[in-house]
């Protein structure tokens, strides 16, 4: 019988938080009727669910239009929640994941204003490898971190930067109008790939990382010695990507419907 109790609370519990994650940015208001159809119960179910919500403080519901929104209470755990987050535990184990099946560095990236600059860093086993120093900087126009970073920045930004173009090595994308077309690329695929741009010995794959306000903050990469950096680097971007992409819903970011950065 306690069995049979404790299974109906938690279908209850399960029920009741698919009501709260039903909310997105572009349904941040929603009726009965929608709730119920987004999360496929019956209107007296879900009635019962945004009732009890209610009376908790996770749901707000207007009296006038009858309309239903998040309440304060999930707004308040939320700010907590967020105080709480630490990057650099999030993001280690990923990264450790990246560098045990690549067996090459993950960097993890933070932006502060104009430059990148190391946070986190797991090295690779290798006797030969790419390490960086906690707390190198660098501008962002430069290698894949750092335009993995710029692409998702206002394009106002782009064209600033162009204005910094140096050649570093043969291979520095220094032209203003490639350059610009390269942060296009980026943005549409999600992340950038570099070998011998910067520093003229690595190749580089990053992807961008985000938090909650949708606003880049940094980037995730893998980096390695040339000679050793593989020519097709779809799974080191399959890698990076989804374990960006993995620490930036950690973070509290969620994409808009139609995909795009906004």
């Amino acid at each position: 019988m306690k069995t049979v109790k404790s299974e109906s609370s938690v279908r209850t519990l399960s029920r009741a938080l698919s009501i709260l994650k039903a909310f997105t940015w572009e349904s941040r208001e929603m009726n009965l009727t929608e709730i119920s159809e987004k999360i496929s119960l019956a209107k007296s179910t879900t009635l019962r669910l945004l009732t009890a919500l209610e009376e908790e403080g996770f749901i707000y519901k207007n009296p006038k239009t009858n309309h239903y929104k998040l309440g304060f209470d999930l707004y308040y755990l939320g700010l907590i929640a967020k105080e709480s987050m630490d990057i650099r535990s999030v993001s280690r184990p990923h990264m450790e994941n990246i560098t045990h099946q690549t067996r090459e560095t993950t960097n993890l990236y933070l932006l502060d204003y104009h430059d990148r600059v190391c946070f986190e860093q797991v090295e690779s086993p290798m006797a030969i490898k790419r390490t960086v120093r906690i707390g190198e900087r660098f501008p962002i126009w430069a290698g894949a971190t750092g335009r993995s970073i710029l692409a998702f920045m206002d394009r106002s930004v782009w064209v600033e930067m162009t204005k910094e173009l140096v050649k570093l090595t043969e291979y520095t994308v220094a032209e203003p109008e490639d350059f610009i077309q390269e942060l296009e690329k980026i943005r549409q695929q999600g992340y950038a790939v570099s070998v011998g741009e910067k520093d003229y010995e690595v190749g580089c794959v990053a992807a961008p990382i985000f938090d909650s306000t949708q606003k880049v903050i940094g980037c995730l990469s893998v980096s390695g010695p040339k000679f050793r950096f593989p020519e097709d680097t779809d799974l080191f971007a399959k890698l990076i990507t989804d374990a960006a992409d993995k620490i930036s819903r950690k973070l509290g970011y969620h994409t808009r419907s139609n995909g795009q950065i906004e």
